[in-house]
C-alpha cells in the first residue's frame, strides 16, 4: 500500500504546523506576561525590573541594625512556562498581575536567618510596593523584628518604610502602647546587587 506524494506532505505539514503552533503559543504566552506583568518581564534588557537581587539595612527601635538581603523571583521561569505549554491540558494563569515573592536573609548581631517573603504593587505598572517576611523556620529572634514594609520602587532603588513587631524569648509577640519604640518607624533603602 503506498500513499500519495501529496498525503505524505500533507502530514508533515500537519505535524509540523502543531510544532510550531506550540511554539507560538510559547512566544504569545511570554510577551502576554511582559505586558500583564511589567515589574517582571521585558524584552529590552537594559530596563530595570522589579526581580532580582536587593541589599540594604534598617535600624530598629533599640538601635540595632538590620541586614537584609534578598531576592524577588519571576513569576514564571522560561522552564516552568514551557512545561506548562506542552502539557494535555493548559490551565489558565489566574495568578494576581501585582504579586510577588522570593527569598530573603536577614542578619542582627552577626546571626543570619532565612525568610521568605511575599507582597505586591499598587498597580502592574504601579511603583508603590508592599512585603513581609516570615521565617522559614517560623521562629522570630527576640527583639524588634521587621513586620510590614511599604514605600516605593525607582529603576534601581527602594525607597522603604519599615513598622516593627517586637517579639518575646519564648516567640509570642508584645506591643506596648506606652512605649514609643513600638511607633518607630524605620527607613530601609536598599539597592540592587550585582
Amino acid at each position: 500500500m503506498t500513499y500519495s506524494t501529496k498525503l505524505k506532505i500533507f502530514i508533515i505539514g500537519l505535524i509540523a504546523l502543531v510544532i510550531l503552533g506550540r511554539y507560538g503559543c510559547y512566544a504569545l504566552d511570554k510577551k502576554y506576561d511582559a505586558y500583564r506583568r511589567p515589574w517582571a518581564y521585558s524584552s529590552d534588557t537594559s530596563k530595570p525590573l522589579l526581580v532580582g537581587k536587593w541589599q540594604g539595612s534598617v535600624t530598629d527601635p533599640d538601635n540595632i541594625v538590620h541586614k537584609v538581603e534578598m531576592e524577588i523571583f519571576v513569576p514564571m521561569t522560561d522552564e516552568e512556562r514551557k512545561s506548562r505549554l506542552f502539557q494535555k491540558r493548559i490551565k489558565r494563569d489566574r495568578s494576581s498581575r501585582t504579586f510577588f515573592d522570593g527569598m530573603a536573609v536577614l542578619e542582627v548581631n552577626g546571626h543570619r536567618d532565612s525568610s521568605e517573603l511575599w507582597g505586591g504593587l499598587d498597580e502592574p505598572d504601579g511603583h508603590q510596593i508592599h512585603f513581609q517576611f516570615r521565617p522559614v523556620n517560623d521562629v522570630h529572634p527576640p527583639g524588634f523584628n521587621l513586620n510590614l514594609i511599604e514605600g516605593n520602587w525607582q529603576e534601581n532603588t527602594l525607597d522603604l518604610d519599615v513598622t516593627f513587631a517586637f517579639f518575646r524569648p519564648d516567640g509570642s509577640s508584645f506591643s506596648d502602647s506606652a512605649d514609643p519604640r513600638h511607633d518607630k518607624i524605620g527607613k530601609l533603602k536598599m539597592s540592587r546587587m550585582n
